[in-house]
């Protein structure tokens, strides 16, 4: 989760200018290189630029259409990120960055990661600490998927019908929906001009991620429909909540719980494509 934060700070951070931030010592720069040679207790951002960190740097670094490259004085003690260029590694020593670093591949990862573990789901100890935020998540979830439904209701009713005739299918055009995203993210990130490929690759990850929230809705409404015996209009928000405690449910089971979930997002990516998130079919009859 740490590592999508890192993604949406960056995205947030192009919207600044292109000047210096006197008041937190941070830095942003468009079309022009940074070359870091004193100490900077706030975060680089470059557009379009590269990156040399001769000092210490103490918060994030993030770099698009640019690469990062470090002298021997130089670290980075919060995060770096680096889409459509590349991190040059000191010679002699390990990559100088505290926290996590984050490359196109790194996000496929993180997205395959999540993919697996349900949003209130832990990953150790802390479970007990931080249980009332799973909580939240799976609240937030719901309400995600029932606004989806209110704002969207023929589409999702499309798009459920659609894995409902159809699950395997949907499966196999998940994965390969995915795969192809990232793909072509990557792709434009390493052939084509950053002015090109930084869009294309951001546009490719929301297309994954839409996808996936869409058709998890259309999930938890034919799973619900299957479970109350109805696919009447009125009954939807009790479908979609049904279907969504059974799915829930199931994500929390052990060892199991990851696979269900998994598999559940990879049709729902499927049945986004698959329905073209809910697009009627339009017929042409001649004669």
């Amino acid at each position: 989760m740490k590592r999508a934060r890192i993604a949406l700070r960056g995205l947030v951070l192009l919207a600044l200018p292109a000047a210096s931030l006197a008041a937190s010592e941070s830095l942003t720069s468009v079309g022009r290189d940074v070359v870091v040679s004193e100490p900077l207790r706030g975060r680089v951002v470059a557009v379009l630029a590269d990156v040399r960190v001769a000092s210490r740097i103490s918060g994030d670094v993030v770099v698009w259409g640019g690469s990062v490259s470090f002298s021997p004085g130089g670290s980075i003690a919060g995060d770096l990120l680096v889409l459509g260029g590349r991190i040059e590694e000191p010679p002699g020593r390990a990559l100088p960055v505290a926290g996590r670093v984050a490359t196109p591949d790194s996000m496929l990862r993180l997205y395959l990661a999540e993919m697996r573990r349900a949003p209130w789901g832990g990953s150790g100890p802390e479970n007990g600490v931080i249980g009332g935020l799973h909580l939240i998540a799976l609240a937030i979830w719901l309400a995600v998927a029932l606004t989806l439904l209110y704002l969207f209701a023929s589409p999702l009713s499309r798009a459920a019908m659609s894995v409902e005739a159809d699950w395997s299918g949907s499966l196999l055009i998940g994965a390969l929906g995915v795969l192809t995203l990232f793909l072509a993210a990557g792709a434009a990130l390493s052939l084509l001009p950053s002015a090109l490929a930084i869009p294309i690759a951001l546009a490719s990850a929301a297309v994954a991620v839409v996808a996936k929230i869409f058709g998890m809705a259309a999930l938890f409404l034919v799973l619900g429909q299957k479970l109350l015996k109805s696919v009447e209009p009125a009954r939807r928000p009790a479908a979609l909540a049904a279907g969504f405690i059974v799915l829930g449910g199931l994500s929390l089971l052990p060892f199991v719980g990851a696979l269900v979930w998994s598999a559940a997002s990879i049709v729902a990516v499927g049945v986004a494509l698959m329905s073209r998130f809910g697009t009627p079919r339009y017929r042409i009859v001649v004669g």
